[in-house]
């Protein structure tokens, strides 16, 4: 069985170790910030809370390396009920570096200002559309001074997208740790 879930976090072990740092600007407003991800950051990303019956399954420090090691698979889970809710984030996983790299180009990044009826905290979002398909990267700020991916999902609408402050990124670089 081709395992979807071991593919994503393949995926994964290529944004690791590296921080990406973003100068983007919006008329005479400029930010500049910095993102990473961590192992314990793939848990929320893949989606692993929609699992409602699945929550003690590992905690989320260890669910990485117990799926690389292929101790987790997608047939391990895909008996759960919840499944579904998370099936398309497996599958469009592969999309979070495509965003990253769009970022290159002087892809735009929007400043998130959280909206009525959705419950994702973030300071920033990045994302990609193709053929009318929104992949979306939220990133909160943490305790360090950084920020952090929070959320990943591709959507059909631009209901995150619009209406935000939209900045065009001037700079992008990343720094890779040894």
């Amino acid at each position: 069985m081709d395992d979807a879930l071991y593919r994503a976090a393949l995926v994964y072990q290529t944004l690791l170790q590296k921080d990406y740092h973003v100068v983007a600007a919006y008329k005479t407003q400029r930010i500049s910030f910095t993102f990473y991800f961590m192992p314990h950051h793939f848990y929320h990303l893949v989606g692993f809370q929609k699992l409602l019956d699945r929550r003690n399954l590992t905690p989320p420090g260890l669910l990485y390396r117990k799926v690389l090691a292929r101790e987790i698979t997608t047939e391990s889970i895909a008996g759960s009920a919840f499944f579904d809710d998370m099936k398309a984030r497996l599958q469009d996983f592969g999309q979070i570096t495509e965003i990253i790299d769009a970022l290159k180009t002087g892809k735009i990044v929007i400043e998130f200002s959280q909206q009525r009826g959705t419950r994702i905290q973030a300071d920033y979002l990045l994302y990609r559309e193709q053929e009318r398909v929104y992949a979306h990267l939220f990133l909160r700020s943490d305790c360090d001074g950084g920020y952090v991916p929070c959320s990943f999902f591709c959507r059909e609408d631009d209901r995150y997208i619009r209406n935000n402050k939209k900045y065009r990124v001037q700079e992008f670089s990343v720094k890779v740790h040894k």
